[in-house]
Protein backbone atom coordinates (compact mmCIF):
# COMPACT_ATOMS: atom_id res chain seq x y z
CA UNK A 1 0.00 0.00 0.00
CA UNK A 2 1.06 3.58 -1.05
CA UNK A 3 1.54 6.50 1.54
CA UNK A 4 -1.13 8.25 0.10
CA UNK A 5 -3.34 5.39 0.43
CA UNK A 6 -2.13 4.81 4.22
CA UNK A 7 -2.77 8.54 5.10
CA UNK A 8 -6.04 8.41 3.28
CA UNK A 9 -7.42 5.13 5.78
CA UNK A 10 -5.93 7.18 8.32
CA UNK A 11 -8.26 9.71 7.60
CA UNK A 12 -11.51 7.03 7.39
CA UNK A 13 -10.40 5.49 10.50
CA UNK A 14 -10.49 8.85 12.06
CA UNK A 15 -13.60 9.37 10.80
CA UNK A 16 -15.31 6.24 12.11
CA UNK A 17 -14.17 6.73 15.16
CA UNK A 18 -14.99 10.34 15.99
CA UNK A 19 -18.65 9.19 14.63
CA UNK A 20 -18.60 6.66 16.67
CA UNK A 21 -17.77 8.94 19.78
CA UNK A 22 -20.46 11.10 18.59
CA UNK A 23 -18.34 13.60 17.94
CA UNK A 24 -19.42 16.59 15.24
CA UNK A 25 -17.35 16.35 11.89
CA UNK A 26 -15.23 18.83 11.35
CA UNK A 27 -14.24 21.05 8.34
CA UNK A 28 -11.42 22.30 8.78
CA UNK A 29 -10.12 18.17 8.70
CA UNK A 30 -10.56 18.89 4.83
CA UNK A 31 -7.64 21.31 4.56
CA UNK A 32 -5.26 20.60 2.55
CA UNK A 33 -6.76 17.77 1.57
CA UNK A 34 -7.72 17.37 -2.60
CA UNK A 35 -11.01 16.53 -4.35
CA UNK A 36 -10.06 13.24 -5.43
CA UNK A 37 -8.87 12.50 -1.45
CA UNK A 38 -11.80 13.54 0.06
CA UNK A 39 -14.19 11.46 -2.61
CA UNK A 40 -11.68 8.41 -2.06
CA UNK A 41 -12.42 9.29 2.16
CA UNK A 42 -16.15 9.20 0.73
CA UNK A 43 -16.11 6.58 -0.54
CA UNK A 44 -14.49 4.47 2.14
CA UNK A 45 -17.53 5.06 4.54
CA UNK A 46 -20.69 2.87 5.24
CA UNK A 47 -23.67 4.78 3.76
CA UNK A 48 -24.58 6.82 7.01
CA UNK A 49 -21.62 8.11 8.21
CA UNK A 50 -20.60 9.11 4.39
CA UNK A 51 -23.59 11.45 4.53
CA UNK A 52 -22.59 12.84 8.35
CA UNK A 53 -19.12 13.22 6.47
CA UNK A 54 -20.27 15.08 3.42
CA UNK A 55 -21.94 17.65 5.93
CA UNK A 56 -18.61 18.64 6.94
CA UNK A 57 -17.14 19.05 3.48
CA UNK A 58 -16.75 22.85 2.16
CA UNK A 59 -19.84 23.91 0.07
CA UNK A 60 -17.60 25.52 -2.32
CA UNK A 61 -15.89 22.34 -3.05
CA UNK A 62 -18.67 20.12 -3.17
CA UNK A 63 -19.53 19.99 -6.67
CA UNK A 64 -16.02 19.25 -7.32
CA UNK A 65 -16.08 16.23 -4.30
CA UNK A 66 -19.09 14.88 -6.38
CA UNK A 67 -17.42 15.00 -9.74
CA UNK A 68 -14.69 12.69 -8.57
CA UNK A 69 -16.74 10.09 -6.64
CA UNK A 70 -17.93 6.65 -9.09
CA UNK A 71 -22.16 7.26 -9.81
CA UNK A 72 -23.34 5.08 -7.43
CA UNK A 73 -21.67 6.83 -4.14
CA UNK A 74 -22.11 10.31 -6.54
CA UNK A 75 -26.14 9.43 -6.44
CA UNK A 76 -26.40 8.38 -2.50
CA UNK A 77 -24.99 11.71 -2.09
CA UNK A 78 -27.48 13.83 -4.52
CA UNK A 79 -30.56 11.81 -3.67
CA UNK A 80 -29.93 12.52 0.30
CA UNK A 81 -29.31 16.37 -0.32
CA UNK A 82 -31.83 18.86 -0.07
CA UNK A 83 -32.79 20.48 -3.47
CA UNK A 84 -32.30 24.28 -2.49
CA UNK A 85 -29.09 23.45 -0.82
CA UNK A 86 -28.11 21.21 -4.14
CA UNK A 87 -28.62 24.10 -5.65
CA UNK A 88 -26.36 26.38 -3.76
CA UNK A 89 -23.66 23.64 -4.45
CA UNK A 90 -24.15 23.81 -8.00
CA UNK A 91 -24.23 27.39 -8.04
CA UNK A 92 -20.29 27.55 -7.19
CA UNK A 93 -19.63 24.52 -9.22
CA UNK A 94 -17.22 24.67 -12.28
CA UNK A 95 -19.40 24.60 -15.63
CA UNK A 96 -17.44 21.31 -16.53
CA UNK A 97 -18.04 19.51 -13.31
CA UNK A 98 -21.82 20.84 -14.33
CA UNK A 99 -21.77 18.93 -17.35
CA UNK A 100 -20.91 15.88 -15.44
CA UNK A 101 -23.41 15.69 -12.89
CA UNK A 102 -26.53 16.47 -15.00
CA UNK A 103 -27.39 13.34 -15.69
CA UNK A 104 -27.71 12.56 -11.94
CA UNK A 105 -29.67 15.89 -11.38
CA UNK A 106 -33.53 15.55 -11.20
CA UNK A 107 -34.78 17.65 -14.36
CA UNK A 108 -36.18 20.69 -13.13
CA UNK A 109 -33.08 21.16 -10.76
CA UNK A 110 -30.86 20.73 -13.53
CA UNK A 111 -32.50 23.51 -15.80
CA UNK A 112 -32.23 25.78 -12.67
CA UNK A 113 -28.63 25.18 -12.57
CA UNK A 114 -28.61 26.23 -16.24
CA UNK A 115 -30.36 29.24 -15.87
CA UNK A 116 -27.36 30.33 -13.17
CA UNK A 117 -25.12 30.28 -16.18
CA UNK A 118 -24.20 33.25 -18.41
CA UNK A 119 -25.05 32.83 -21.69
CA UNK A 120 -21.60 31.27 -23.22
CA UNK A 121 -21.34 28.92 -20.72
CA UNK A 122 -25.03 27.53 -21.10
CA UNK A 123 -24.69 27.78 -24.90
CA UNK A 124 -21.74 25.57 -24.14
CA UNK A 125 -23.22 23.24 -21.84
CA UNK A 126 -26.56 22.56 -23.90
CA UNK A 127 -23.78 21.96 -27.09
CA UNK A 128 -22.91 19.17 -24.69
CA UNK A 129 -25.78 17.72 -23.37
CA UNK A 130 -26.85 16.94 -27.13
CA UNK A 131 -24.11 14.28 -27.50
CA UNK A 132 -24.41 10.95 -26.11
CA UNK A 133 -22.67 9.50 -23.02
CA UNK A 134 -20.22 7.31 -24.67
CA UNK A 135 -19.35 10.42 -26.93
CA UNK A 136 -16.39 12.81 -26.34
CA UNK A 137 -18.44 15.67 -26.84
CA UNK A 138 -20.73 14.72 -24.28
CA UNK A 139 -17.01 15.31 -22.02
CA UNK A 140 -15.49 18.53 -23.13
CA UNK A 141 -13.20 20.62 -21.38
CA UNK A 142 -14.18 24.15 -22.52
CA UNK A 143 -10.71 26.14 -20.79
CA UNK A 144 -9.33 26.22 -24.72
CA UNK A 145 -7.03 29.19 -25.90
CA UNK A 146 -8.06 30.78 -29.36
CA UNK A 147 -7.25 33.21 -31.26
CA UNK A 148 -8.00 34.89 -34.82
CA UNK A 149 -5.79 33.29 -37.61
CA UNK A 150 -4.60 37.20 -38.20
CA UNK A 151 -3.50 38.09 -35.04
CA UNK A 152 0.06 39.32 -34.99
CA UNK A 153 2.52 37.20 -32.60
CA UNK A 154 3.11 40.09 -30.95
CA UNK A 155 -0.81 41.10 -29.51
CA UNK A 156 -1.06 37.49 -28.94
CA UNK A 157 1.66 37.37 -26.68
CA UNK A 158 0.32 40.16 -24.74
CA UNK A 159 -3.07 38.74 -24.05
CA UNK A 160 -1.40 35.30 -23.13
CA UNK A 161 -0.05 37.16 -20.51
CA UNK A 162 -3.18 38.80 -19.09
CA UNK A 163 -5.40 35.63 -19.34
CA UNK A 164 -2.85 32.91 -18.71
CA UNK A 165 -2.61 29.57 -19.75
CA UNK A 166 -4.65 26.57 -18.63
CA UNK A 167 -3.69 23.48 -17.46
CA UNK A 168 -2.95 20.22 -20.28
CA UNK A 169 -2.29 23.72 -23.15
CA UNK A 170 0.29 23.16 -25.66
CA UNK A 171 -1.97 23.48 -28.66
CA UNK A 172 -3.42 27.10 -29.93
CA UNK A 173 -6.40 26.81 -32.09
CA UNK A 174 -7.18 29.54 -34.55
CA UNK A 175 -10.73 30.55 -35.84
CA UNK A 176 -11.43 33.15 -38.72
CA UNK A 177 -13.64 36.62 -38.35
CA UNK A 178 -16.75 34.38 -37.56
CA UNK A 179 -14.85 32.20 -35.12
CA UNK A 180 -14.84 29.37 -37.55
CA UNK A 181 -11.88 26.86 -36.92
CA UNK A 182 -9.25 27.57 -39.43
CA UNK A 183 -6.19 25.41 -38.07
CA UNK A 184 -3.91 24.47 -35.14
CA UNK A 185 -0.23 25.67 -33.91
CA UNK A 186 2.02 24.40 -31.25
CA UNK A 187 2.04 26.67 -27.84
CA UNK A 188 5.92 26.65 -27.97
CA UNK A 189 5.19 27.54 -32.05
CA UNK A 190 3.29 30.63 -31.19
CA UNK A 191 5.37 32.15 -28.72
CA UNK A 192 8.13 32.20 -31.19
CA UNK A 193 5.99 34.09 -33.98
CA UNK A 194 7.63 37.17 -35.21
CA UNK A 195 5.69 40.38 -34.19
CA UNK A 196 3.87 41.24 -36.93
CA UNK A 197 3.24 38.02 -38.51
CA UNK A 198 0.32 36.37 -38.74
CA UNK A 199 -0.79 33.56 -36.34
CA UNK A 200 -1.98 31.47 -39.63
CA UNK A 201 1.47 31.42 -41.35
CA UNK A 202 2.28 28.95 -38.71
CA UNK A 203 -0.56 26.58 -39.07
CA UNK A 204 1.01 23.06 -38.42
CA UNK A 205 -1.10 20.69 -40.40
CA UNK A 206 -0.38 17.46 -38.59
CA UNK A 207 -2.59 18.75 -35.55
CA UNK A 208 -5.80 17.39 -36.08
CA UNK A 209 -9.14 18.22 -34.75
CA UNK A 210 -11.49 15.39 -33.04
CA UNK A 211 -15.02 15.61 -34.20
CA UNK A 212 -17.27 15.78 -31.42
CA UNK A 213 -19.24 12.15 -32.33
CA UNK A 214 -16.10 10.26 -31.63
CA UNK A 215 -16.89 7.17 -29.18
CA UNK A 216 -14.47 8.05 -25.64
CA UNK A 217 -12.32 5.18 -27.22
CA UNK A 218 -11.74 6.35 -30.12
CA UNK A 219 -10.84 9.91 -29.10
CA UNK A 220 -8.43 8.64 -26.11
CA UNK A 221 -6.51 6.39 -28.45
CA UNK A 222 -6.73 9.80 -30.89
CA UNK A 223 -4.93 11.60 -28.24
CA UNK A 224 -2.59 8.76 -27.10
CA UNK A 225 -1.17 8.38 -30.78
CA UNK A 226 -1.28 12.53 -31.27
CA UNK A 227 1.63 13.06 -28.99
CA UNK A 228 -0.23 16.01 -27.70
CA UNK A 229 -1.84 16.90 -24.37
CA UNK A 230 -4.74 17.96 -26.07
CA UNK A 231 -6.80 18.27 -29.63
CA UNK A 232 -9.77 20.47 -30.41
CA UNK A 233 -13.11 19.22 -30.62
CA UNK A 234 -14.61 20.59 -33.83
CA UNK A 235 -18.81 20.25 -35.14
CA UNK A 236 -19.02 19.82 -38.82
CA UNK A 237 -19.83 23.52 -38.83
CA UNK A 238 -16.25 24.41 -37.79
CA UNK A 239 -17.39 25.92 -34.47
CA UNK A 240 -14.68 24.91 -31.70
CA UNK A 241 -16.31 23.12 -28.69
CA UNK A 242 -14.08 22.58 -26.70
CA UNK A 243 -10.86 20.30 -26.50
CA UNK A 244 -10.48 16.94 -24.97
CA UNK A 245 -7.01 16.71 -22.80
CA UNK A 246 -4.64 13.70 -22.28
CA UNK A 247 -5.87 14.06 -18.88
CA UNK A 248 -9.55 13.26 -19.97
CA UNK A 249 -8.39 10.26 -22.09
CA UNK A 250 -6.39 8.88 -19.07
CA UNK A 251 -9.57 8.43 -17.46
CA UNK A 252 -11.95 6.59 -20.29
CA UNK A 253 -8.99 4.27 -20.16
CA UNK A 254 -8.64 3.67 -16.92
CA UNK A 255 -12.74 3.94 -16.46
CA UNK A 256 -12.15 0.85 -18.82
CA UNK A 257 -9.63 -1.30 -17.06
CA UNK A 258 -11.85 -0.78 -14.16
CA UNK A 259 -15.02 -2.25 -15.52
CA UNK A 260 -13.32 -4.74 -17.67
CA UNK A 261 -11.98 -5.98 -14.45
CA UNK A 262 -14.85 -5.98 -12.55
CA UNK A 263 -17.00 -7.33 -14.95
CA UNK A 264 -14.42 -10.13 -15.39
CA UNK A 265 -15.26 -11.54 -12.53
CA UNK A 266 -18.44 -12.62 -13.57
CA UNK A 267 -20.59 -10.89 -10.85
CA UNK A 268 -21.73 -7.31 -12.84
CA UNK A 269 -20.95 -5.49 -9.91
CA UNK A 270 -18.66 -2.68 -11.08
CA UNK A 271 -20.98 -0.33 -10.30
CA UNK A 272 -22.32 -0.97 -6.95
CA UNK A 273 -21.41 0.87 -4.07
CA UNK A 274 -19.08 -1.11 -1.23
CA UNK A 275 -22.08 0.07 1.06
CA UNK A 276 -25.08 0.51 -1.16
CA UNK A 277 -28.41 -0.37 0.71
CA UNK A 278 -29.30 -4.27 1.27
CA UNK A 279 -32.56 -3.52 -1.02
CA UNK A 280 -30.73 -2.30 -3.70
CA UNK A 281 -27.80 -5.11 -3.50
CA UNK A 282 -30.36 -7.62 -3.69
CA UNK A 283 -31.88 -7.34 -7.06
CA UNK A 284 -28.24 -6.36 -8.82
CA UNK A 285 -26.90 -9.62 -8.04
CA UNK A 286 -29.94 -12.08 -8.53
CA UNK A 287 -29.66 -11.29 -11.81
CA UNK A 288 -26.56 -12.40 -12.57
CA UNK A 289 -27.13 -15.58 -9.96
CA UNK A 290 -30.18 -16.17 -11.77
CA UNK A 291 -27.98 -16.18 -15.24
CA UNK A 292 -25.63 -18.26 -13.65
CA UNK A 293 -28.29 -20.87 -12.53
CA UNK A 294 -29.06 -21.66 -16.03
CA UNK A 295 -25.88 -21.94 -17.47
CA UNK A 296 -24.84 -24.21 -14.24
CA UNK A 297 -28.33 -25.88 -15.38
CA UNK A 298 -27.32 -26.62 -18.92
CA UNK A 299 -23.93 -28.38 -17.03
CA UNK A 300 -26.40 -30.38 -14.70
CA UNK A 301 -28.48 -31.54 -18.02
CA UNK A 302 -24.93 -32.89 -19.74
CA UNK A 303 -24.12 -34.73 -16.59
CA UNK A 304 -27.49 -35.83 -16.10
CA UNK A 305 -26.91 -37.65 -20.23
CA UNK A 306 -24.21 -39.96 -18.32
CA UNK A 307 -25.82 -40.96 -15.34
CA UNK A 308 -25.45 -44.32 -16.24
CA UNK A 309 -21.29 -43.53 -16.81
CA UNK A 310 -21.17 -42.03 -13.38
CA UNK A 311 -22.99 -44.94 -11.69
CA UNK A 312 -20.57 -47.75 -12.94
CA UNK A 313 -17.59 -45.58 -12.65
CA UNK A 314 -17.02 -43.32 -9.74
CA UNK A 315 -14.19 -41.97 -10.71
CA UNK A 316 -15.47 -39.66 -13.50
CA UNK A 317 -17.45 -38.20 -10.49
CA UNK A 318 -14.23 -36.98 -8.26
CA UNK A 319 -12.63 -35.82 -11.08
CA UNK A 320 -15.05 -33.82 -13.47
CA UNK A 321 -14.62 -30.73 -11.62
CA UNK A 322 -11.00 -31.06 -12.40
CA UNK A 323 -12.00 -31.13 -16.19
CA UNK A 324 -13.86 -27.85 -16.03
CA UNK A 325 -11.59 -26.27 -14.26
CA UNK A 326 -8.76 -26.40 -16.65
CA UNK A 327 -10.46 -25.01 -18.95
CA UNK A 328 -11.90 -22.66 -17.37
CA UNK A 329 -8.62 -21.15 -16.54
CA UNK A 330 -7.31 -21.76 -20.07
CA UNK A 331 -10.22 -19.98 -21.42
CA UNK A 332 -9.79 -17.21 -18.96
CA UNK A 333 -6.79 -16.59 -19.96
CA UNK A 334 -7.83 -16.51 -23.67
CA UNK A 335 -10.62 -14.52 -22.78
CA UNK A 336 -9.02 -11.71 -21.06
CA UNK A 337 -6.19 -11.55 -23.66
CA UNK A 338 -8.80 -10.89 -26.65
CA UNK A 339 -10.60 -8.42 -24.10
CA UNK A 340 -7.71 -6.53 -24.08
CA UNK A 341 -6.96 -6.58 -27.73
CA UNK A 342 -10.61 -5.31 -28.37
CA UNK A 343 -10.42 -2.20 -25.94
CA UNK A 344 -7.02 -1.06 -26.98
CA UNK A 345 -8.27 -1.75 -30.29
CA UNK A 346 -5.72 -4.02 -31.16
CA UNK A 347 -7.94 -6.75 -32.56
CA UNK A 348 -9.71 -6.46 -35.08
CA UNK A 349 -10.88 -8.28 -38.60
CA UNK A 350 -7.66 -8.33 -40.49
CA UNK A 351 -5.99 -10.09 -37.19
CA UNK A 352 -8.24 -12.45 -35.32
CA UNK A 353 -7.61 -15.33 -37.33
CA UNK A 354 -4.05 -14.56 -36.56
CA UNK A 355 -5.09 -14.82 -32.74
CA UNK A 356 -7.35 -17.63 -33.22
CA UNK A 357 -4.52 -19.81 -34.81
CA UNK A 358 -1.87 -18.53 -31.81
CA UNK A 359 -4.35 -19.18 -29.14
CA UNK A 360 -5.08 -22.71 -30.46
CA UNK A 361 -1.41 -23.14 -31.00
CA UNK A 362 -0.56 -22.36 -27.56
CA UNK A 363 -3.60 -24.22 -26.48
CA UNK A 364 -3.06 -27.47 -27.83
CA UNK A 365 0.50 -27.64 -26.63
CA UNK A 366 -0.62 -27.23 -23.15
CA UNK A 367 -3.38 -29.43 -23.61
CA UNK A 368 -1.00 -32.15 -24.47
CA UNK A 369 1.23 -31.36 -21.70
CA UNK A 370 -1.48 -31.17 -18.61
CA UNK A 371 -3.36 -34.13 -19.87
CA UNK A 372 0.04 -36.35 -20.13
CA UNK A 373 0.38 -34.74 -16.09
CA UNK A 374 -3.48 -35.33 -15.00
CA UNK A 375 -3.25 -38.80 -17.16
CA UNK A 376 -0.21 -39.69 -14.66
CA UNK A 377 -2.06 -38.87 -11.74
CA UNK A 378 -5.03 -40.08 -12.14
CA UNK A 379 -3.50 -43.47 -13.64
CA UNK A 380 -1.83 -43.50 -9.82
CA UNK A 381 -4.75 -42.50 -7.95
CA UNK A 382 -6.96 -45.36 -9.29
CA UNK A 383 -4.49 -47.91 -10.64
CA UNK A 384 -6.08 -47.82 -14.17
CA UNK A 385 -4.51 -46.74 -17.62
CA UNK A 386 -7.74 -46.98 -19.12
CA UNK A 387 -9.22 -43.79 -17.05
CA UNK A 388 -5.74 -42.12 -17.85
CA UNK A 389 -6.46 -41.81 -21.65
CA UNK A 390 -10.14 -40.89 -21.00
CA UNK A 391 -9.14 -38.03 -18.86
CA UNK A 392 -6.52 -37.03 -20.80
CA UNK A 393 -8.41 -37.10 -24.11
CA UNK A 394 -11.09 -34.59 -22.07
CA UNK A 395 -8.37 -32.25 -21.01
CA UNK A 396 -6.95 -32.12 -24.48
CA UNK A 397 -10.35 -31.61 -26.16
CA UNK A 398 -11.64 -29.02 -23.28
CA UNK A 399 -8.39 -26.86 -23.73
CA UNK A 400 -8.25 -26.55 -27.13
CA UNK A 401 -12.08 -25.75 -26.97
CA UNK A 402 -11.56 -23.07 -24.14
CA UNK A 403 -8.66 -21.33 -26.28
CA UNK A 404 -11.05 -21.10 -29.49
CA UNK A 405 -13.57 -19.96 -27.29
CA UNK A 406 -11.71 -17.64 -25.76
CA UNK A 407 -10.99 -15.52 -28.53
CA UNK A 408 -14.44 -16.30 -30.45
CA UNK A 409 -17.07 -15.37 -28.06
CA UNK A 410 -15.41 -11.66 -27.08
CA UNK A 411 -15.54 -11.19 -31.16
CA UNK A 412 -19.02 -12.55 -31.82
CA UNK A 413 -20.22 -10.23 -28.98
CA UNK A 414 -18.54 -7.39 -29.91
CA UNK A 415 -19.91 -7.58 -33.21
CA UNK A 416 -23.00 -8.11 -32.04
CA UNK A 417 -22.72 -5.02 -29.99
CA UNK A 418 -22.80 -6.59 -26.44
CA UNK A 419 -20.28 -5.75 -24.08
CA UNK A 420 -17.66 -8.76 -24.45
CA UNK A 421 -16.56 -7.82 -20.84
CA UNK A 422 -19.69 -8.42 -19.14
CA UNK A 423 -21.24 -11.68 -21.03
CA UNK A 424 -17.87 -13.31 -22.03
CA UNK A 425 -16.98 -15.13 -18.74
CA UNK A 426 -20.44 -16.17 -18.72
CA UNK A 427 -20.58 -17.81 -22.35
CA UNK A 428 -16.87 -19.00 -21.32
CA UNK A 429 -17.93 -20.99 -18.29
CA UNK A 430 -20.82 -22.87 -20.23
CA UNK A 431 -18.56 -23.77 -22.94
CA UNK A 432 -15.78 -24.89 -20.88
CA UNK A 433 -18.16 -27.13 -18.30
CA UNK A 434 -20.51 -28.43 -20.84
CA UNK A 435 -17.49 -29.56 -23.84
CA UNK A 436 -15.75 -31.08 -20.90
CA UNK A 437 -18.51 -33.19 -19.23
CA UNK A 438 -19.61 -34.10 -22.42
CA UNK A 439 -16.06 -34.86 -23.75
CA UNK A 440 -15.00 -36.96 -20.33
CA UNK A 441 -18.24 -38.37 -19.66
CA UNK A 442 -19.16 -39.24 -22.94
CA UNK A 443 -15.46 -40.88 -23.79
CA UNK A 444 -15.73 -42.88 -20.53
CA UNK A 445 -19.28 -43.81 -21.80
CA UNK A 446 -18.06 -45.18 -25.20
CA UNK A 447 -15.08 -47.19 -23.25
CA UNK A 448 -17.88 -48.41 -20.49
CA UNK A 449 -19.43 -50.03 -23.32
CA UNK A 450 -16.68 -51.30 -25.53
CA UNK A 451 -14.89 -52.82 -22.78
CA UNK A 452 -18.71 -53.81 -21.14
Amino acid sequence: MSTREETLHEHVEFWLEELAADRPALAEWFDGLSETDIAFTLESLPLEERLAVWQAVPPALRGAVLVELHDEHRRSLLKAAPPDSLLQWLGRTDPEDLLELMDDLPVQLGRRALRRLDQEEREQLQAALGYDDDQIGRWLSFKVITAEAETPGRVFRKALRETGVPEMTDVIVLVDDNSRYRGCLSLDTAMKVPTQQPLSQFIDAEINPLNPALSLHEGAQAIRNSGWSMLPVVDENGTVLGRFTASDALDVITEEQERQISQLTGGGLEEEDLFSPVRRAVPKRSVWLGINLLTALLAAWVIGQFEGALSQWVALAVLMPVVASMGGIAGSQTLSLAIRGLATGQLGSANVRSLIRKELLVGAINAVLWAIVIGIVASLWYDSFVLMGVIAFAILVNLVAASLAGVAVPWVLSRMKIDPALAGSVILTTVTDVVGFFAFLGTASLVLAFIG
